[in-house]
């Protein structure tokens, strides 16, 4: 700070000096210096006058006139030179405190105004350099706060990028950072920022092996609170109803004393490590077991191998490669045409007719050419009418095959009667009009009419043995596992299921079907399928629909205010009763805000109603701003009054929510004239917060609430209060 040191002499404060300096205050400088020479020249005049009339000489009177002139123009120059200075240095002063600086004052006076200018001067240039200063600092400021910003969000970047979750607590416990894999394991992806939670209530965790609470102290989060690293792999989160094996690495970070002043913590999803884990022991104990029954298999195979071959109802032959037979291992059960006896070592052309001998060995050449069983049907002319017999070739050797004849003539006659059956069940289900498809359990098409052909633009046959998403591009694969699920529901219980199901047609149109899936037995009464019955329902669930819409119209309009479009006191009263009884049950907070309008009556009084209904729904609207969470209820309570239920919220909770409460209207700067507290609407805020018991009510609560915002409007209003039950 700059001393200005002038070496005046002091003035005496007589009475008649203060007296003075007291009446003249009121004027500028210039007028009391100029009235000064002009009361000093009128004495002067008034006194030569005097003297030239006593004395009776006007020559003396006309010199004495020119001096008094003369020191009119000197006095005149004087108060000039004395007041030129200060106004210099008054402008000066001014530029320097708005910012704008000038030209240095000029010092070429000797006397206490020149010392005054060279004071000022260097009193500015101080300043100015000191202002530079700064100015450079605060850039400097700036530019590494940039830096910092840039840095942090970078670092955040990264955090986020990488497949693990990371966290931070402090000291306390209490969570100062999570990277947004964190926040998803640890179900805290809904909130806009990190909360001031303790480690409690964010890393809630279980044990892997048992499912129970993983202990808090446990954790290894809370291991590295206490000073030493943490290390666990036998801890499953929970986010959205989904268990998720998780492994935790944790490091305490210390300050210069060595106290731990952060703990980090990093979570990876080790679902697919834990999942191969499995595989890999369930392969290993089933290869065991195969290797087991493997060997018992191979030590008796020689004891059983002639006891199959003689079980076996076939007729099984080696032949050479050009047709001649080696050896028949089995006659079989069927008719034959030659003895077996009669045809070891003969060709084949000496024993069958010439057709079944060409066919044979164009499929025994081809055998082995390719090196792969060869089966083929044929039939011949018997005694008792025709016969049909199916015959595998297998390559057995070098130029040597198997043949393994099998009659399966009473088969070919079952498939006939099967056929004709099932085109006469076909005929029978494709005359109903409603859908109907049977499946197996492997949810394969096994029968369908010309109703659910025709749904998908294909014919029956087109379905048979195919899948819904085969032939219906518009049935999403969560929609086909949906489907796959009841099926075996149906299947498992053997009970029938019923439902409503939109289906999209081949034209992309959504119709409503009736739905009644059933069990479907086979011939042995086992349940291997089901067969599904839709009905459409297209015309009915656009009645049923138009009027639940009417009903939920009808539903938001009795519980909404109308003027405020916000709920009203019914709505209110519901929802406070409900809540009430939810965290009674969990034993958690409960809090209720409930804020007025400042003398909203002389409002209305002053101007009118319909501006008063304006400000009402400007300030619902502000306060429907500051209501952010889906679970908070912001309802009219009455006329200018208004309630806001928050549940699981605790009363600093509560607070900052009237805070948020109180800047949003105010921030609306609704003129109120007539309020003795402000120039603008402004609204009086009573909070109350409680766990509620089965000892209390909803309505202590209210009361709480509303003493709470008495007590604010006798304080003065404009302002919260908070009480607690």
């Amino acid at each position: 700070m700059l001393h200005l040191i002038l070496p005046l002499e002091p003035v005496p404060k007589l009475p008649l000096y203060r007296l003075l300096s007291r009446l003249l205050r009121p004027f500028s400088l210039r007028t009391v210096l100029v009235a000064v020479f002009v009361l000093q020249i009128a004495s002067l005049v008034g006194l030569l006058g005097f003297l030239t009339l006593y004395l009776g000489s006007w020559p003396v009177a006309l010199l004495s006139l020119g001096a008094v002139g003369s020191s009119v123009v000197v006095g005149l120059a004087v108060v000039n030179r004395i007041l030129q200075p200060i106004a210099q240095l008054r402008r000066a002063i001014q530029a320097t405190a708005q910012g704008t600086w000038q030209t240095p004052l000029p010092v070429d006076h000797l006397d206490e105004l020149g010392q005054l200018a060279r004071a000022f001067n260097a009193m500015e240039a101080k300043l100015r350099d000191s202002f530079t200063e700064l100015e450079n600092l605060n850039y400097e400021l700036q530019h590494l706060n940039g830096e910092l910003q840039r840095s942090e969000r970078r670092w955040r970047q990264f955090l986020d990028g990488i497949p693990l979750g990371i966290a931070v607590y402090d000291r306390r416990g209490q969570m100062v950072f999570a990277s947004q894999q964190a926040r998803v394991l640890l179900c805290l992806e809904d909130m806009p920022s990190v909360p001031s939670l303790s480690l409690e209530d964010t890393c809630i965790a279980y044990r892997a092996s048992s499912g129970d609470r993983y202990p808090t102290v446990e954790l290894p989060i809370a291991q590295a609170l206490r000073g030493q690293p943490g290390w666990a792999d036998d801890i499953e989160l929970r986010p959205g109803n989904q268990a998720i094996p998780t492994e935790m690495a944790t490091t305490p970070i210390f300050d210069q004393a060595g106290q731990v002043e952060y703990a980090i913590a990093a979570f990876q999803d080790i679902t697919t490590r834990k999942q191969a884990q499995t595989l890999l022991a369930n392969y290993s104990q089933t290869l065991e077991r195969q290797v087991a029954d493997r060997t018992a298999a191979l030590r008796q195979a020689e004891a059983t191998q002639r006891i199959i071959l003689e079980a076996i109802p076939d007729l099984l032959v080696r032949f050479s490669g050009d047709g001649v037979c080696l050896d028949v291992m089995n006659a079989g059960a069927g008719d034959l045409i030659a003895i077996p006896d009669q045809q070891i070592g003969k060709p084949m052309g000496e024993v069958l007719p010439a057709d079944m001998v060409a066919e044979r060995m164009h499929y025994i050449r081809l055998a082995l050419q390719t090196g792969q069983p060869q089966v083929y049907e044929y039939r011949f002319q018997a005694a008792k009418g025709w016969h049909y017999e199916e015959a595998r070739i297998v390559p057995s050797g070098p130029n040597e095959v198997l043949a393994i004849v099998r009659d399966i003539t009473e088969r070919k006659r079952a498939e006939a009667e099967i056929a004709s059956q099932r085109q006469f069940l076909q005929n029978v289900i494709d005359s109903i009009p409603s859908i109907i498809v049977v499946k197996d359990h492997h949810d394969r098409v096994q029968m369908a009419n010309r109703a659910s052909a025709a749904l998908h633009g294909i014919t029956p046959t087109d379905m048979v043995g195919k899948v819904d998403t085969d032939f219906n591009p518009n049935i999403s694969a969560f929609e086909a596992s949906q489907q796959h699920r009841i099926h075996q529901q149906v299947i498992d219980t053997q009970r029938p299921y019923q439902g409503e199901q939109a289906i999209i047609d081949q034209a992309g149109i959504r119709r409503w079907y009736q739905v009644v899936i059933s069990p479907f037995q086979d011939a042995d009464g086992m349940v291997n399928g089901v067969i599904t019955n839709c009905i459409d329902i297209t015309d009915r669930k656009g009645m049923e629909t138009a009027l639940t819409e009417a009903n939920v119209t009808l539903e938001r309009l009795a519980t909404l205010d109308g003027l405020t479009h916000i709920p009203n006191r019914r709505r209110f009263d519901e929802y406070l009763e409900q809540e009430w009884q939810r965290l009674m049950r969990e034993q958690q907070p409960l809090s209720l805000i409930m804020f007025d309008v400042d003398f909203f009556k002389p409002y209305n009084d002053c101007l009118g109603h319909q501006q008063g209904d304006e400000a009402l729904i400007a300030i619902a609207a502000a306060a429907t701003r500051s209501v952010k969470r889906a679970a908070d209820l912001l309802a009219r309570y009455g006329g200018e009054e208004f309630a806001v239920v928050l549940p699981n919220t605790s009363r600093a909770g509560a607070e900052s929510v009237a805070k948020a409460l109180q800047k949003e209207i105010a921030a609306l700067q609704i003129v109120h004239p007539q309020s003795p507290v402000s120039a603008y609407l402004t609204v009086s805020i009573g909070i109350a917060s409680v766990v509620p018991t089965a000892n209390q009510a909803p309505e202590d609560l209210i009361a709480a609430a509303d003493a709470a915002l008495y007590q604010a409007k006798r304080r003065g209003r404009d302002r919260y209060w908070i009480r607690l039950i």
